[in-house]
């Protein structure tokens, strides 16, 4: 499959299609519903052709990529519909939905998966080898799976094989470990700046830090890698920490969930009962 459009040119899609056509792949079409952003995105591409047209899109190539919010997924697949897709390939991006969404194009001819990077895209523009060394979760129709297991390999991805069901269970374990990252993140850079530390310095005391929690994590794996007061079982500490937190009620919720958790972590890794009944007891107090 040589020729491939992008339907939805944000982020995804012009990384997407950047990527692939870097490795040998000739982009025919990039829709988007505003122009200029069609227009944006294939300058920084270099390839292929703006449109605001959907149909023309999947009906010029033999490989459709549809990379636009989950909740307009319906409406694209609705547009296209009309086209004519016998042995046409498409896929949608999306990493809590299905290939379900696709079935009305399956029914017109197409092959039909899902293909969702597990990757984040918080860039303007991303560089072509951001899919390097990362998974890419595949569900769908045989073909089309196979079809995108070859693509990842080109791009330098390993195909992770899913079912419609494990998407969403998925994509929520990708969310928290990504997005909710930069919450606490936040909140930290919030704390800190009560102490009159401006974010570029917040950055340099987190960034070590944060990369040899990551390392660690490679090396020991995840739940070898935690550290801290509540798997020491050192209640004191524990109790500065909320005499803190009391006064920033999100972040006291926040901090108690997180070290409840750690606290099942802790009881695994052999902290005593007595130290595990008496932290439960302080980080259930309101």
């Amino acid at each position: 499959m040589k020729t491939f459009s992008v339907i939805g040119a944000g982020r995804v899609g012009t990384a997407l299609a950047l990527a692939l056509c870097r490795k040998g792949l000739e982009l025919k079409y990039l829709a988007d519903s505003s122009p200029a952003q069609a227009r944006k995105a294939r300058k920084r591409v270099g390839q292929g052709r703006a449109t605001g047209d959907n149909r023309l899109a999947a009906r010029s190539a033999g490989l459709v990529f549809i990379c636009v919010p989950d909740d307009l997924i319906p409406q694209v697949v609705k547009e296209i519909s009309a086209v004519e897709l016998s042995g046409k390939f498409i896929f949608h991006t999306s990493g809590a939905l299905s290939s379900e969404l696709l079935q009305p194009l399956a029914r017109k001819g197409a092959r039909v998966a899902s293909f969702h990077p597990a990757q984040t895209f918080a860039e303007e523009v991303s560089e072509p080898g951001i899919f390097k060394g990362i998974c890419i979760g595949l569900e769908g129709q045989p073909e089309a799976v196979e079809l995108g297991k070859t693509l990842a390999a080109r791009l330098g991805a390993q195909a992770l094989l899913l079912s419609a069901a494990e998407k969403p269970l998925y994509h929520l374990a990708l969310s928290i470990s990504s997005n909710f990252l930069i919450i606490l993140l936040h909140e930290v850079k919030e704390l800190l700046k009560t102490a009159g530390l401006e974010e570029k310095v917040v950055l340099e005391i987190l960034a070590p830090l944060l990369n040899k929690t990551l390392q660690n994590v490679k090396n020991l794996g995840i739940d070898s890698s935690l550290t801290g007061p509540v798997v020491r079982g050192d209640l004191k500490t524990v109790e500065k920490h909320l005499s803190i937190t009391a006064g920033k009620p999100g972040l006291d919720r926040v901090y108690r969930a997180m070290a409840l958790e750690a606290l099942w972590l802790a009881e695994k890794r052999g902290l005593s009962r007595e130290k595990i009944t008496a932290l439960k007891h302080l980080l259930e107090q309101r």
